[in-house]
């Protein structure tokens, strides 16, 4: 009997080490499942998540937990010792309709049956609560996934269902290699995803491990459409690559703009060598409708260069979008940056937070509360310049979590629901009210045109005035001399306008009198039309399709003609009219299409 037993045995520890996703010398693999969720004394760090807000709740999705060993240790900075990391294997939500502070708040596991995955892009479609995933890395050993698209359906109530995206264009969405580090921004309905990398962990077609090779291109994916795009990158920096950036969607101009920021450099076939950080002095900026990429001298206090930020926008109350800016890898400084940094549009001009937070990269923030004043920073590690080493420290952060307040520009440790709405920063209202917009270089009159149409606007804080406050008397003397020039000119103006204007009124008068007694004489003649004229097809909703029927014509007599017969007494023979030939019309020839 002992003899049939240990088989058996050693097939049950063997089923459960596999369903645990490691091996027994984790140290966690039979309560990694049970583990998602480590709880206040057990969390160490969690790299590479993924935080949406939607309504009620945050959730957060993928990347690897660090924690302490069957409960053992305490959450304290502890250097120079290492973690083992495992996957998430669990969706978690956060509620964010009440109050709490990083250490009462608990969070929920959800069931994931997407693949699991580090630094993925995701794109939100808000209006229905879901968000997308794509690209992404695996995590240890594990083998890189078939390419594929993921969905999470929020509930409303904190939970939610992942499910698998089938693609109709399959041919195209098969030519994208999954990629990891791209910059990735979105418009309501459009994600867009830059650069990026590919290795062997990303891509089973893939056989050189990191840094990989660089991928060129800007990808798109339409919500509604399911229709991928990649678009060339040819007008961005040097080798149209990017590495660990951040995107932002900014509403300026008509069409809205696209800004890249931060991140790294490199030719496509990467090297350790290769890879340059990006410079803040000038940035990025493409039209998503029109295609055409723009760059942008910068001013202010600028913040090193780095790799592996996050980032959150928030549209001001007085003309202007702010982006914050938070954390990452400096190989200028050789550290781990714990500086805020808010780069204010449409100045171009950036501030540093004199509140600092803890050192972090491989992190995420989004925006919350309902006032929009909010950034919660979640997760994270500080494993040296680059993070290139395995070592860590237990997040200073309880749970990994750290609220900041972007208009008094400080550190937190609770949520406020009900904070006020945003307001610009008093730093970036000073700014502007000291007319710093007067200053901005502009790289061509066409970005300055996207970004100040000519009208004028007040930008700033909810604060801000029109008059400089450090005005003196002679400035007030010669701006009133100014003001009396204006108004006398724009008085003459409008005497000329508006004479120009009567006589423009008389002409058109007179000509369509004319007009009218030619109507008069002869009436409009319009034939049926023919079938090229038909309406075409239009989609007024996803699924359907509608014509549009032709405007009825009615048949109208020419004006003063008599209708009657022919005359038929004079007619000696009767003749009747040729039958025409018809004519055939030749059929092009089939054509086979080969794909």
């Amino acid at each position: 009997m002992k003899g049939l037993c240990s088989p058996l045995v050693l097939l049950l520890v063997a089923v459960l080490g596999r369903l645990g996703g490691g091996s027994w010398t984790d140290g966690h693999s039979l309560t990694r499942r049970g583990a998602d969720n480590p709880g206040l004394e057990n969390f160490v760090r969690h790299r590479y998540p993924t935080v949406v807000a939607f309504g009620d709740y945050l959730y957060v999705d993928g990347g690897e937990l660090l924690q302490q060993i069957n409960g053992t240790g305490t959450n304290t900075t502890q250097s120079g010792q290492s973690y083992s990391s495992y996957a998430l294997n669990s969706t978690l939500s956060l509620r964010l309709d009440e109050a709490w502070t990083n250490e009462t708040a608990e969070f929920r596991s959800i069931n994931k049956t997407a693949p699991l995955l580090d630094q993925q892009i995701y794109w939100t479609d808000t209006p229905i609560n879901t968000f997308y995933t794509w690209g992404g890395m695996a995590i240890g050993s594990a083998t890189p996934p078939a390419n594929e698209l993921w969905l999470f359906n929020a509930d409303g109530t904190g939970g939610g269902v992942w499910s698998q995206i089938p693609q109709g264009d399959f041919r195209d969405f098969s030519r994208l290699h999954r990629p990891v580090g791209s910059s990735f921004t979105q418009t309501a309905r459009v994600g867009y995803a830059l650069g990026g990398q590919v290795t062997s962990k990303t891509d089973r077609s893939i056989q050189k491990e990191d840094p990989g090779y660089a991928v060129p291109g800007l990808v798109s994916y339409d919500f509604q459409t399911s229709q991928w795009t990649n678009i060339s990158t040819a007008g961005y920096q040097g080798y149209g690559t990017n590495l660990n950036g951040q995107a932002e969607y900014i509403p300026f101009g008509p069409n809205g703009l696209l800004l890249f920021f931060g991140g790294a450099e490199t030719p496509v076939d990467a090297t350790a060598g290769s890879i340059v950080q990006l410079s803040w002095n000038t940035l990025t900026l493409y039209d998503p409708m029109t295609g055409k990429w723009y760059s942008q001298l910068t001013s202010g206090m600028r913040p090193p260069q780095v790799e592996r930020a996050c980032s959150v926008g928030v549209e001001g109350p007085n003309n202007t979008y702010e982006i914050f800016i938070y954390g990452g890898t400096s190989d200028q400084w050789g550290l781990i940056s714990s500086d805020v940094y808010v780069l204010s549009l449409p100045g171009f001009v950036f501030f540093k937070a004199d509140s600092r937070g803890t050192p972090r990269a491989d992190h995420a923030c989004v925006v919350v509360g309902k006032g929009k004043r909010q950034m919660l920073s979640y997760g994270g590690v500080d494993g040296g310049s680059g993070l290139r080493s395995s070592t860590t420290t237990p997040d200073p952060w309880r749970q990994g979590i750290g609220i900041f307040d972007m208009t008094e520009m400080k550190w937190m440790d609770s949520y406020d629901p009900n904070a006020t709405n945003y307001d610009v920063p008093a730093d970036v209202n000073d700014w502007y009210e000291r007319g710093g917009m007067n200053n901005v270089t502009w790289t061509s009159d066409e970005v300055k045109q996207l970004f100040v149409n000519g009208s004028s606007l007040t930008y700033g804080g909810t604060s801000n005035s029109s008059s400089t406050a450090n005005s003196d008397s002679s400035d007030s003397s010669h701006s009133g001399r100014r003001i009396g020039g204006i108004v006398g000119g724009t008085v003459g103006g409008v005497i000329v306008i508006s004479v120009a204007c009567a006589v423009a009124f008389l002409l058109l008068r007179r000509r369509r009198r004319r007009q009218s007694a030619i109507s008069e004489e002869i009436s409009e003649y319009r034939p049926e039309p023919w079938p090229k004229d038909t309406p075409r097809l239009r989609s007024t909703t996803p699924g359907t399709m509608m014509t549009l029927e032709p405007t009825p014509i009615e048949p109208v007599e020419i004006s003063g003609t008599a209708r009657g017969e022919l005359p038929g007494e004079d007619v000696d023979w009767t003749y009747e009219l040729p039958v025409p030939t018809p004519r055939t019309r030749p059929e092009l020839p089939d054509r086979e299409y080969t794909f």
